[in-house]
């Protein structure tokens, strides 16, 4: 009986350690190599950069141009000015 309580005391937690320590170091091979995807989609690149110049552009027109408002937004609220009618009691 003392070997059992002896192995399971000391034995155990020992494989408990090296197992964890294995299972540590494959995780970080797995992490380490590096594998190139099968396949990369770039068929939209054009599009992107096409894009990005066309915002590019129109953000520079919105800072060019003199006065008005950096953003839209306030006149929108301005432009839409409503007037709510309570209808009933």
């Amino acid at each position: 009986m003392s070997i059992l309580q002896a192995f399971s005391a000391v034995g155990l937690p020992v494989l408990m350690a090296v197992g964890a320590i294995l299972a540590w170091r494959m995780s970080k091979k797995e992490s380490i190599q590096d594998e190139k995807p099968a396949w990369r989609d770039d068929s939209m690149d054009d599009w992107r950069k096409a894009r990005d110049l066309e915002a590019l552009a129109e953000r520079e027109q919105r800072a060019s141009q003199p006065g008005g408002e950096s953003s839209g937004a306030a006149a929108e609220e301005k432009a839409e000015k409503k007037r709510h009618q309570r209808i009933g009691g």
